[in-house]
């Protein structure tokens, strides 16, 4: 019978050693709390041995799991994580044809090995993560939410409604919303409270064996670089030219002495996303600009900024 042959081979390929599988990788570094479960069956992680595509690696809270690939692709494994590994090898099995891994939960740390840029790809509940050479962490929170941090390279990271954003600056911080969409932590201390609470990498690297520890010093603390967007919108590089103008009309006008300059000298501009930007100067001096924009989804969510110099003042939304 067809079936009993099927179900024995089954049987068999289930209760092979993973070297007789296909070994995509070992585990460098398991503390106590971490499992793999592989064929339905979990099984206690340990130093040294192999993983398989289709594996799925777990930790509690006290589990800590470090990976190397066989393209040299690293990956460091948090407390309380879930992930599931999808690799397939190119003839040789140095280098992966996929490379996908399915962040369920918890905190990473991803090292990109020799594998080609396009073979990588990292999923979470509601983001893609496009791999372009890099180093970075991540944290998934129970299904709902997802961030990363950019140490080095460039990651590109889209929501489940599209919103893509890319990210090449050190510890520049990303993470999804609500609505769907893609924005950075509104001040810094959201993203002091994002790296205590999900980063445990950032904040040390004692528990980390030497090839997974990186120069990311800067990230931590209020000491970090203030994050920036990065790349201007097109609106708001011509508001910011349209500001630049008016601020050099005005200077003119008070050269030449003309009483007839504009008290007011002003522009706007608006973008095919809703988004919209004003910005005036004053004879007096004082300079005034607003940026209002929206993801035009209905959960109304997107980026507001508020600027004014005199007064200084600054509001930003995620």
């Amino acid at each position: 019978m067809a079936w009993l042959k099927l179900f024995c081979v089954f049987l068999v390929l289930a209760t092979l050693p993973a070297s007789a599988i296909a070994s995509i990788g070992k585990v460098l570094s398991a503390k106590p709390g971490a499992d793999i479960i592989r064929a339905g069956k979990k099984i206690r992680l340990r130093e040294g041995m192999d993983v398989v595509s289709g594996d799925t690696i777990s930790t509690d809270r006290s589990g800590v799991v470090q990976l190397v690939f066989v393209d040299e692709t690293k990956i460091a494994v948090g407390p309380n994580a879930r992930m599931i590994l999808d690799v397939s090898m190119l003839r040789g099995n140095r280098k992966a044809k996929n490379f996908t891994v399915q962040a369920l939960g918890g905190s990473f740390r991803f090292i990109s090995g020799k594998s080609r840029k396009r073979a990588y790809s990292i999923k979470t509940p509601d983001a893609t993560m496009a791999v372009r050479g890099t180093t970075f962490d991540m944290w998934i929170t129970s299904g709902s939410q997802s961030a990363m941090l950019v140490i080095e390279g460039t990651v590109q990271m889209c929501g489940r409604r599209g919103s893509c954003r890319s990210a090449s600056r050190q510890c520049s911080l990303f993470a999804t919303g609500s609505g769907g969409q893609v924005g950075r932590p509104i001040d810094q201390e959201q993203y002091d409270k994002a790296l205590k609470g999900g980063f445990p990498f950032i904040r040390s690297q004692t528990q980390l064996l030497p090839p997974f520890r990186v120069s990311a010093e800067g990230c931590s603390g209020r000491q970090a670089q203030a994050l920036k967007i990065e790349s201007e919108r097109p609106e708001r590089r011509e508001a910011r030219r349209q500001t630049e103008q008016g601020r050099s009309e005005v200077s003119a006008a008070r050269e030449s002495g003309r009483s007839e300059a504009p008290d007011r000298a002003s522009a706007s501009a608006e973008g095919r996303s809703g988004t919209s930007a004003r910005a005036g100067v004053s004879a007096s001096g004082e300079t005034r600009t607003s940026v209002n924009a929206s993801s035009g989804n209905s959960g109304g969510s997107g980026v507001r900024a508020t600027a004014t110099a005199g007064n200084a003042s600054a509001i930003a939304g995620w």
